[in-house]
């Protein structure tokens, strides 16, 4: 595409700080993100640069508040406003688009771009580099996982085609509306969780809050993985190898405690702690699962060298599954 002179002017004096920009708010950003979050930055092109500029809605030239511009993809409109808090304790925000959270101008029937857009500058700070970095305002987007999927899966379908197509922009605001609804739903799964067509339980969700229950009554807190549904499943499937009941297994570990083993041992995980309070209090129903030929549907019991099992007998072709 041919670009005039005087655009080119312009890009070429505006993009080295623009550059010094980027490097800036990169490096703030990706050193305080939350972890979970995703964050990608750029510098528009001299093409897309001189395109915005002939579409006279910007007003200066050598201020186009989004020559750099940069994305923050948070997991869902939950935390869309905490983004926003982190976006304001590090920079300075004159502006939103759109404007509130409670107005649009779009029609219901619309699925338009309407991604959160807001528009800061740096916060004046002794180590910034000389030169204007703090006058230049610039865009951050904040969207979810969802919004930024569609984005990238619609891309080349709405502005790449070799033709206008209605019917594929059709599919992909189509798309567009069925991702806004999964994400309204995962917002409200509290609340849509308590509608009487959903609130119902199964034998498996009944016997894991059981489980759970169980391992906040006789561990701290802090002992326990950040992913305790995974640990209920592996006591499960626990109970239903040696054929238990959780009470019969709250009896084994309460008993090692009291004798100043089970939750009281330091060098063992809550899952080596209740095999090793089943090795101690239940020897003879331990070992039965591991003789040759026992009916059981073990998937495998893991038995790490920390765990002692010198004094019950496990045979070679069992499984047990140990660390070489």
């Amino acid at each position: 595409m041919k670009i005039l002179k005087s655009i080119s002017d312009i890009y070429i004096e505006s993009k080295p700080l623009a550059e010094k920009l980027k490097s800036q708010v990169d490096q703030t950003i990706l050193h305080n993100k939350n972890e979970g979050w995703h964050y990608f930055s750029r510098i528009k092109s001299e093409e897309s640069f001189a395109l915005k500029l002939e579409t006279g809605r910007v007003k200066d030239p050598i201020r186009m508040e989004d020559l750099f511009a940069c994305t923050l993809v948070v997991e869902n409109i939950n935390e869309i406003k905490n983004a926003v808090s982190f976006i304001d304790s590090h920079f300075i925000i004159h502006d939103r688009r759109p404007k509130s959270d409670n107005f649009t101008h779009k029609q219901s029937s619309s699925f338009q771009f309407d991604d959160l857009r807001l528009y800061v500058t740096l916060k004046k700070v002794e180590y910034l580099p000389k030169g204007n970095l703090t006058t230049m305002t610039f865009e951050i987007q904040v969207k979810t996982f969802l919004q930024h999927a569609w984005s990238i899966a619609t891309h080349d379908l709405i502005y790449k085609s070799e033709k206008v197509s209605w019917s594929k922009e059709r599919v992909a605001f189509q798309v567009k509306a069925m991702l806004e609804q999964a994400e309204i739903s995962i917002s409200g799964a509290d609340s849509l969780s308590d509608l009487p067509e959903l609130a119902k339980n199964n034998y498996e969700s009944n016997v894991l809050n059981e489980i759970k229950v169980f391992l906040l009554d006789t561990f701290p807190r802090e002992s326990l993985p950040f992913d305790l549904l995974r640990l209920c499943r592996i006591i499960n499937d626990i109970l239903n190898t040696f054929k238990i009941e959780l009470i019969h297994l709250r009896r084994i570990v309460d008993a090692e405690t009291k004798a100043n083993r089970g939750a009281k041992t330091l060098d063992l995980s809550p899952y080596g702690i209740i095999i090793q309070s089943m090795i101690n209090q239940e020897k003879d129903m331990f070992q039965k699962v591991f003789k040759h030929g026992a009916r059981t549907q073990m998937k495998g019991i893991f038995l790490p060298p920390e765990i002692l099992t010198t004094n019950i007998v496990i045979e070679d072709d069992s499984k047990a599954v140990r660390i070489k």
